[in-house]
């Protein structure tokens, strides 16, 4: 169940925690819960607390030990995640430039016997309507959030601290045949289609995809990756007329991995087809522009040059396909048709992208 209306047990539990964390809380009638992020597909409920008589506002991400398993421990990988970024960030050397666009983590405690908790910063009144992906986000707006990738990749090879990888995300210990997306509904779909993303969704071979390193791309250390950046996992505000990237959200599915992995989902899901074809070119050179800019303060080795990020881009873009599928199977409504189109736009987008990366393996 998610938490959209907090017990008295619950609430108490929530104040505990903010205590623990040293938030100064006033007197519990003078603290309101307000329920936010609806309808975004979280897993966890998330809600404003507001103090009564003071402006500040915090964000508690509030997550069912009951629920499953698995819900549990993507709470759990997220809190690794927030545990990791707050020790960077008080390392002598720690860059927050490089982190401008993550939530500001205060604390919180593990999914096991009682609700795991995450206190983060409120950003829900600044949030402005998403761009919309189905169409296709503007050039700027990608180099934007590419920019924000090499960010937080270098903050993690700038780290003393490393992260774990990610295996221990329960979802690559499901049995094979829970991890194939229903490809029979999709019509168009040719065998030999099916029989890749079959392959690519196998536990142990989604893994690689998010973490190995070509054997013949030299020089480069795995680094963070957030492995779930779609439209869904992003906030925007506006700035005059410009739509920006206000902050990325939910690192439960985290990993040390492919440098490229989040730029794959970004050009695979939110370009358009004419778009990621004209400008992947433009897009991989800025950020090896922007990754080597920050090289100097590395602590591991990065030799990121334009053919490397080509090489790891490749590898990559069986992710964004495999993103795409589900979208088409699990949001159908996201798939919208055009007038005298018997496909949807992510459809057309899925069909082309997976034509495309099969012809390259």
């Amino acid at each position: 169940m998610q938490f959209d209306e907090l017990s008295p047990e619950l609430r108490a539990l929530l104040l505990s925690v903010l205590s623990r964390f040293g938030i100064d809380v006033p007197d519990n009638e003078s603290v309101d819960f307000e329920r936010i992020g609806l309808d975004r597909g979280y897993n966890s409920a998330i809600h404003r607390v507001k103090f009564n008589g003071r402006r500040r506002s915090i964000a508690v991400k509030i997550t069912d030990h009951e629920e499953c398993d698995v819900v549990s421990m993507l709470h759990n990988r997220e809190l690794a995640f927030y545990t990791w970024l707050s020790g960077y960030l008080e390392e002598d050397d720690a860059d927050e430039q490089d982190l401008k666009q993550l939530l500001r983590f205060y604390g919180g405690t593990k999914c096991d016997t009682e609700p795991g908790v995450l206190i983060l910063n409120d950003l829900s009144n600044s949030v402005c309507p998403h761009p919309c992906y189905i169409k296709g986000y503007s050039v700027d707006l990608i180099f934007r959030i590419v920019k924000q990738i090499a960010g937080y990749q270098a903050a993690y090879l700038s780290a003393d601290k490393e992260a774990t990888v990610g295996r221990e995300l329960l979802a690559y210990t499901l049995p094979a045949d829970k991890s194939v997306p229903r490809l029979g509904e999709v019509q168009w779909m040719t065998e030999k289609m099916r029989q890749y993303l079959t392959e690519w969704t196998r536990p142990e071979n989604l893994f690689a995809i998010h973490t190995s390193i070509p054997e013949d791309v030299e020089g480069i250390t795995p680094t963070l990756a957030h492995c779930d950046l779609w439209p869904g996992n992003m906030i925007f505000e506006k700035r005059g007329k410009i739509t920006d990237l206000l902050a990325i959200l939910d690192w439960q599915c985290f990993k040390i991995g492919n440098p490229l992995i989040d730029i794959a989902s970004l050009i695979g899901e939110s370009l358009t087809t004419e778009d990621r074809r004209e400008h992947t070119e433009a897009i991989l050179r800025y950020y090896v522009d922007e990754i080597s800019k920050r090289r100097h303060r590395f602590k591991r080795t990065f030799e990121m040059t334009y053919e490397k990020a080509e090489q790891l881009l490749s590898s990559a873009l069986r992710w964004p396909c495999i993103e795409l599928l589900y979208a088409v199977i699990l949001v159908p409504t996201d798939d919208v048709k055009e007038d005298g189109q018997t496909m949807g736009r992510l459809s057309i987008r899925l069909k082309e992208l997976l034509s495309e990366v099969i012809e390259s393996q």
